[in-house]
């Protein structure tokens, strides 16, 4: 096709405007009536980006969706905002959470006899050994599990 040919079609058609549906009848001509193989060529790439970046998105939003059902650090904060505890007890919590590097930190706060187990290695394993760290700890877990 010469280049002339494209350029004088490109001018006539950008002064009129053409309906999405008519444009599409266009290609399908085209096609029908042995388009070249370039137009082909195109048509094939786009649609295969197309369903590439359809795919990405899906793939995207399952990742997504998997973090926010399996987030235990997530599950931790929302659990301590829900016990109502002061600052400091919010604070004592995860700071015993963070030296332990505890994978699921909300195992913490299931009983008392865990609060206190990881509590006691807490205060061994970094020297908190004292005896207002052993009260904190001790009004912590009264605090949580106190029958009400």
């Amino acid at each position: 096709m010469p280049s002339g040919y494209l350029l004088a079609q490109f001018n006539a058609s950008s002064d009129t405007t053409v309906a999405p549906i008519d444009r599409l009848h266009g290609i399908r001509d085209r096609f029908a009536t042995g388009g070249s193989i370039a137009d082909f060529i195109l048509a094939i790439t786009l649609i295969l980006v197309a369903l590439a970046a359809l795919y990405g998105i899906m793939r995207w939003g399952m990742r997504r969706r998997q973090g926010a059902f399996y987030n235990p650090r997530k599950m931790f904060e929302k659990t301590i905002r829900a016990l109502s505890l002061r600052v400091d007890q919010r604070d004592l919590v995860r700071k015993i959470a963070k030296d332990l590097r505890l994978k699921h930190p909300t195992v913490l706060l299931l009983s008392p006899q865990l609060l206190n187990l990881y509590g006691n290695q807490w205060m061994s394993a970094t020297n908190n050994a004292t005896e207002s760290q052993r009260e904190q700890i001790d009004t912590l877990s009264a605090h949580i599990f106190s029958k009400r």
